[in-house]
Order: C-alpha cells, then sequence, then structure tokens
C-alpha cells in the first residue's frame, strides 16, 4: 500500500472527515468499475460507489494493511456490493448476457480520440462480448494498472488463475492494434459529490 494511503487511514481512524481524502482519490477509479458493470447506468453505478465507501468508513476501525493498494481494498468491497445487488435485483450480469444489443453505445470520448473509428468501435463492442471475469481482468490490467496479485485479491482468484483469463482474453481481442489505447480512454467522467459515509459511525 502506498505510504499516502497508509497515513491518510492511520489519520482517518483518529478523525472521520480524514477519509474524505480516500474518497476524493479513489471515487472516480471505484464509479467506473459500476459503470462498466451495470451497463453505463450512471445513477447506479454513483449509489453502489457510495454503498462501497460507506462499507469501507464504517469498518475502517477493522482495516489491517496486508500488502495491497488501498484500491485494491475498495475494489474487492466493490465486488462483493455488484453481486448483492445483482442477487436483490435477481439481475443477470450484462457481461453474461452474450451479445451486446444496437441499442449499446460506443462511448463518444473513444472514437474521438482514436484515429481509425472503425476500429475503435469494433475493439470496444469485442470488450464487452467478453465474459464478466475476462473484461474485469482487462481494465484492472491495463486501465487501472493493478498487478496481477491485487487482481486475484478482488476477483477471488489465484494469480495463475488470472493469468490464465488475462490469455485468453488477449487472444480474444489478438487482431485489434488499440487495446491499450481503448482501456485509456474508457473511462467516464463524472461530477464530483458529496460522501455520504460522514454520516454514519464507524466501528
Amino acid at each position: 500500500m502506498e505510504n499516502s494511503d497508509i497515513d491518510i487511514v492511520k489519520r482517518a481512524k483518529a478523525n472521520t472527515q480524514v477519509f474524505e481524502e480516500l474518497y476524493k482519490k479513489y471515487a472516480d477509479k471505484v464509479y467506473n468499475y459500476f459503470w462498466y458493470r451495470t451497463g453505463h447506468q450512471k445513477d447506479v453505478a454513483e449509489d453502489l460507489m457510495q454503498e462501497t465507501f460507506f462499507r469501507a468508513f464504517k469498518h475502517l476501525g477493522r482495516f489491517q494493511n496486508r500488502g495491497y493498494s488501498y484500491l485494491t481494498y475498495l475494489l474487492t468491497i466493490a465486488h462483493n456490493v455488484l453481486a448483492n445487488y445483482y442477487r436483490s435485483k435477481k439481475m443477470i450480469p450484462l457481461s453474461e448476457l452474450g451479445e451486446i444489443g444496437e441499442d449499446f453505445d460506443v462511448p463518444a470520448e473513444i472514437t474521438d480520440s482514436l484515429e481509425r473509428k472503425s476500429e475503435a468501435e469494433a475493439l470496444w463492442r469485442a470488450i464487452q462480448d467478453l465474459s464478466g471475469t475476462e473484461r474485469d481482468a482487462i481494465l484492472m490490467f491495463y486501465q487501472k494498472e493493478m498487478p496481477i496479485k491485487d487482481i486475484s485479491r478482488v476477483m477471488g482468484r489465484t494469480e495463475n488463475a488470472i493469468k490464465l483469463i488475462l490469455s485468453r482474453a488477449r487472444k480474444k481481442l489478438a487482431k485489434h492494434p488499440y487495446l491499450r489505447d481503448m482501456v485509456g480512454y474508457a473511462d467516464q467522467e463524472r461530477a464530483y459529490t458529496k460522501p455520504r459515509f460522514l454520516k454514519v459511525k464507524k466501528e
């Protein structure tokens, strides 16, 4: 874990207002994790992001540094929050539904930022057609630049399993030359929202 995050967590345990520093640092990344996995539903992504920080804040006193980044810790919580969301709604994750319909939009910032728009659109749709585990692993590895060990913790898989998932996904995307560029432009911008966790008591 980054020394700055360790310091913030220590200070936040004594002063709850300090935890907002971690919220400001990682809220966008957690939001985008949900934005992808809920079919670009902004309101849902916002609510689930807030729930993730709510849980992290509530259990702040129990947090222990186990050598992973704080973002990894947050995404581990987010992974569980998303699973609970799908169970409560009795939904099938979008990424498990197979082919994306024609009304699934390719983000404009992607096609505007890459030279060959047709290839950018084809790659974007290819990413959507990956299985949920493949897409999560690809986006965490390339977009969030997370190491294998952190991805394995978030997804609850062994490091070898993550390597196999990434290898399988890369083979499916091998014909697309813009993989690194695509995931670099794919985040959705969001306006800052006040954290809801400051209204709760941490344990």
